[in-house]
């Protein structure tokens, strides 16, 4: 038997007066597309043959006469002529017949005739090819009003919904009136003053002045246009049974949308046995794998996502194989079917298409991702060269199997035509479908909707090409980081982004990044989404990026948008989720504060209909104070040096705990001389017209200064030895490098960290000495603040190698080190107190065997936790003991096992920093992304956002926890971490806040340089 890849080659109808091949068909090789396939051309081609070519053809002319001698002899030919071809059409339909029976028993049938009939159901089906224009425009259901409203509400109706806060209580599906609400519907629009009227999981009504009757009313109407009979799951209600919340001029949006998410198959906390997000084994490419046969319902990020906002989540596999499979979209609520097929946002939908269209999603990826891993093993692809040859064999391969499927449809529904009921009989091979290929083949048909992992340029640009040679569609290319420099081809190829707002140098495809790139691409025509990429970020944050979006330029409810209607569309679901309006699925927010300004939350989440979490109603905070102008006078980038200067108009000079001040900052030979509202100006003056100065931020890493891009070892110090750091050789002064126009500490100075402590990087329990440095240094000479900062050390799993392979010998070793420790060392000064032991630990027993080591081996010694996400549950431990700790982040995410003891925010309850302040812990702030020392202030405004009755996180809090209290836990002097007369001046001025999004930085003050308005790239 021949491939069932190639049977299109052998395959035609047994019509009556046709031959096996024509002489003008077209090969299948050679067939451009699937539209125009090798049984057209054959069929086409036979139309147009002429008639005075045959063998017998005669004249017409009515003047042709013979004699009746010669009309014998030629009805003789004839008749011989009939004959032969007679046999010759009997033999070769003898011979197709046993070329179609090969390997087949005689006796029976090629295939069965209930096997025949489910095929040509299938070509029937294949035969409503899906369009581009329903690809594009999401496939809504064909009738105006949703015959079944939100087929997911009927699904859940025997289920119980989970409530987030209290789970052992059923989350409420009562109808729902929001009033006086603030409406971003999530296309662009605000609307005061509006109702939102929510039943039967939709939403029923968007207007004002509704009461509770207009409810019932409305509920009347939908269950009558789709239930005339009210059964089923419309039950109908009275004006009682409506829940009224008056929601007092709060924002209400629909539920955000996130465009690439790995809950679920990325379960929290990270273990071994529940990671599958890639699948390494198979090769390459793996199209035929499904993202919902690894989704673990009982992910506990899921609840934390959905508590932040995000109601519907694309799960995507990994980006470790070019092609990684399919993904599934879900709604980000649980039931008690404990089922994934439960979340899933086609779930209840009729198969026939009446409740839309039912879609399904894929991944691929481009670049480092595949190439990195495959190389390591001697395995294609190992270059961008073998992506490209990759994708395009497997393609192809496809697109095989799809012109097969076409051919042995067109075959068999030319054979039933002439066989009827008999028409099994005369085929011998069963329709093609094997399912490696399936996902790919229902690609070709556009009932796929695809997104690809690319970052750069060539990579985008590869992939484009494939969906031309392959006639596919791409929805959105995903990370994208240089996108914006192709927006005008991505604009002219539809193709939709979904970006970071601001996450980059982690590798060298997302060094290019821009954090304007989103307005840029808005310019241009580009629909924009953001997405979490969860864990790599919290998607219960995934407000934060078009905070940032908009931070950076990008329009207010354009940013919204590419976390509601933008996602929703080129997910396909644009017609039911991503806006408030009559008809969608109710998923709803109502935010504590406008969903854009730092640290917005929801305080309720409607999904379906049913309230899953929800907070108590508290007071808006107040808006934010609007930027004051522009300092003048601005000086050319990047920095100027002076003798003096003033600063003058600062309406806020926060020096250090406690103490804000108002007037001038002086500054002479890069010392303070003069703070205050009686300082006399000196040398150049410059007019802060108001703003804020706060001191110069100062950041704990182990990157900043020791590497440029991550994942790029020639960019970086490297990692240390454990054995090398014990001996006390291991020194981050020695690996430090700066200027050269490195991106990473340009983020740094620019954003207001002039102060970087850095410790070299390892995986050891043992990593070595920190170093502290001007972060806008050109020169080394120039950089040291301080060379020997803190001796750093790491306790947990993260730290299990050759030198100490399990917790117990770590401590062990630390408990040596320190007994051993001789005057000079590292360690040595650790005993004496001259250096801190700064020890990254997450578990709280962890954090207890340090406090007491260091009392017992090292009692005049200082400890310092890093990393810390257990360290509330210790508070008055930590206290008692007087030892500081640095959240790093302090949003913090419980992905290994260590790390679950993480306390998120927006639970109701007091955040981690907020325990440990009330403890009496001094708490500072950083950051574990390199990138985001951007940031870093952005993460101090998060502090103040939490929802405790007490121990409240307040500005001057936040200022100091990435200012003084760093530099007082690292012991820091010299000017570092405050603004004192007689210290070199560190200092940042800004347009207002000092906390919050859409305050500018005017003036860096660092010694004797000046920097004004510096802007982010």
């Amino acid at each position: 038997m021949k491939n069932q890849n190639h049977a299109h080659e052998d395959r035609v109808p047994l019509l009556s007066g046709t031959t096996h091949q024509s002489q003008q068909g077209v090969s299948p090789s050679n067939s451009s597309t699937r539209a125009h396939s090798p049984l057209r051309h054959r069929l086409q081609s036979r139309s147009h043959s002429h008639v005075e070519d045959a063998p017998f053809a005669t004249s017409s002319s009515p003047h042709n006469s013979q004699s009746p001698a010669a009309l014998k002899t030629r009805f003789h030919e004839y008749l011989v002529l009939a004959t032969a071809l007679l046999v010759a059409l009997l033999a070769a339909d003898s011979f197709l017949f046993q070329v179609r029976r090969v390997d087949v028993d005689p006796r029976l049938p090629a295939v069965s005739p209930d096997a025949f009939e489910l095929a040509m159901a299938v070509c029937e089906r294949n035969s409503r090819e899906t369009s581009k224009e329903t690809l594009l425009s999401g496939g809504p259901p064909p009738s105006s009003i949703r015959p079944n409203g939100n087929p997911r509400f009927s699904a859940l109706a025997n289920l119980t919904v989970r409530n987030m806060i209290t789970p052992a209580a059923p989350a409420s599906a009562a109808p729902l009136l929001l009033q006086h609400a603030t409406l971003w519907d999530g296309v662009g629009n605000v609307h005061e003053n509006t109702d939102v009227a929510i039943a039967y999981g939709v939403i029923l009504s968007v207007s004002s002045g509704l009461s509770p009757a207009d409810v019932v009313a409305a509920a009347d109407k939908f269950r009558k246009e789709r239930d005339p009979s009210n059964a089923g799951a419309f039950n109908p209600f009275s004006a009682s049974d409506v829940q009224v919340v008056d929601v007092q001029g709060k924002v209400v949006s629909p539920g955000l949308v996130d465009m690439h998410s790995h809950v679920g198959v990325d379960s929290a906390p990270g273990l071994a046995g529940t990671a599958d997000t890639n699948e390494m084994a198979g090769g390459p490419t793996n199209p035929q794998l499904r993202a919902q046969d690894g989704i673990n319902p009982f992910d506990e990020n899921i609840d934390r996502i959905a508590s932040g906002g995000v109601t519907t989540s694309l799960i995507l596999p990994g980006s470790g194989t070019l092609m990684g499979g399919e993904g599934v979209v879900i709604k980000l609520l649980k039931t008690s079917g404990n089922s994934p097929q439960d979340m899933t946002l086609n779930n209840g939908m009729d198969p026939n298409g009446e409740d839309g269209k039912l879609w399904r999603w894929m991944k691929m990826a481009c670049g480092e991702n595949p190439k990195r891993y495959f190389a390591s093993r001697g395995m294609m692809p190992g270059s961008r060269l073998g992506v490209g040859w990759k994708f395009r064999e497997r393609f192809e391969k496809a697109r095989s199997q799809l012109r097969a499927q076409e051919d042995w449809c067109e075959t068999a529904q030319a054979l039933k035509s002439q066989f009827k009921d008999k028409a099994h009989l005369h085929i011998s091979q069963r329709y093609p479908d094997g399912l490696d290929d399936e996902s790919l083949v229902a690609l070709l048909r556009n009932d796929v909707r695809l997104q690809v992992h690319c970052y750069q340029t060539n990579d985008i640009e590869m992939m484009i090409r494939n969906s031309h040679e392959f006639d596919f569609s791409i929805l959105a290319f995903h990370h994208a980081t240089e996108a914006y420099l192709v927006a005008p081809k991505l604009a002219r190829e539809n193709i939709s982004v979904a970006i970071f707002a601001d996450h980059s140098l982690y590798k060298r495809e997302a060094y290019l990044h821009s954090v304007h790139a989103g307005e840029v691409l808005n310019k241009a025509g580009v629909k924009v989404a953001f997405k979490s990429d969860h864990p790599v970020l919290n998607a219960q944050h995934l407000i934060y990026e078009a905070q940032k979006a908009a931070h950076y330029g990008l329009d207010e409810q354009v940013a919204f948008a590419g976390v509601t209607s933008v996602p929703a569309e080129r997910l396909g679901a644009g017609w039911r989720i991503g806006r408030v309006a009559v008809g969608y699925d109710a998923d709803v927010l109502i935010w504590d504060r406008p969903p854009l300004q730092l640290g917005a939350h929801p305080l309720r989440v409607i999904i379906d209909g049913y309230t899953v979490f929800s907070l108590p109603n508290a007071l808006s905070p107040p808006a934010p104070t609007k930027p004051t102008r522009p300092i003048e006078p601005a000086l050319e980038f990047p920095a100027s040096q002076f003798p003096a200067y003033t600063i003058l108009n600062c309406s806020g000079i926060y020096t250090q705990d406690s103490q804000v001040l108002k007037g001038k900052i002086v500054v002479e030979n890069g010392l303070v001389s003069c703070i205050g509202e009686k300082c006399g100006s000196k040398g150049v003056v410059f007019n802060l017209q108001g703003g804020v100065v706060i001191p110069g931020l100062v950041a704990v890493t182990s990157s900043l200064g020791l590497e440029e891009i991550q994942q790029e070892d020639g960019t970086t110090d490297g990692a240390a030895a454990g054995s090398d750091a014990a001996a006390g050789l291991v020194h981050a002064k020695d690996g430090l490098r700066v200027g050269g126009s490195g991106k990473l500490l340009q983020y740094a100075w620019r954003s207001g960290v002039l102060t970087g402590v850095s410790s070299p990087k390892g995986h050891s329990a043992i990593t070595g000495v920190s170093v502290a440095f001007r972060a806008a240094a050109e020169r080394y000479s120039e950089a040291v603040v301080k060379s020997d900062v803190g001796v750093h050390v790491t306790i947990g799993h993260d730290a299990k190698d050759g030198y100490a392979g399990s917790i117990s010998t770590q401590i062990g070793r630390l408990r040596l080190l320190l007994a051993e420790a001789k005057e000079g060392t590292p360690f040595g000064d650790v005993v004496s107190g001259k250096l801190p032991l700064v020890a990254t630990a997450h578990d709280p027993n962890d954090i207890s065997k340090l406090i007491i080591l260091m009392s017992s081996a090292a009692p005049k010694g200082k400890l310092v936790i890093a990393g810390a996400m257990g360290a509330w549950v210790v508070a008055s431990e930590l206290a008692a003991a007087n030892v500081p700790v640095v959240l790093m982040s302090p949003r913090c995410l419980p992905m290994s096992w260590e790390r679950r003891w993480c306390k998120a925010f927006g639970q109701g309850g007091p955040t981690a920093f907020e325990i440990l302040k009330a403890a009496g812990v001094k708490v500072s702030l950083s950051i574990t992304e390199p990138d985001q020392v951007r940031s870093l202030l952005f993460e101090a405004g998060w502090a103040t956002v939490g929802d405790a009755t007490n121990g409240k996180v307040n500005v001057m809090d936040a200022v100091g926890a990435v200012t003084w209290n760093v530099a007082d836990a690292f012991g820091l002097e010299d000017g570092t971490g405050r603004i004192s007369v007689g210290k070199r001046a560190n200092f940042v001025g800004l347009d207002g806040g000092p906390i919050g999004f859409g305050y500018s930085i005017q003036v860096l003050g660092d010694g004797s340089f000046v920097t004004t308005k510096p802007l982010q790239d």
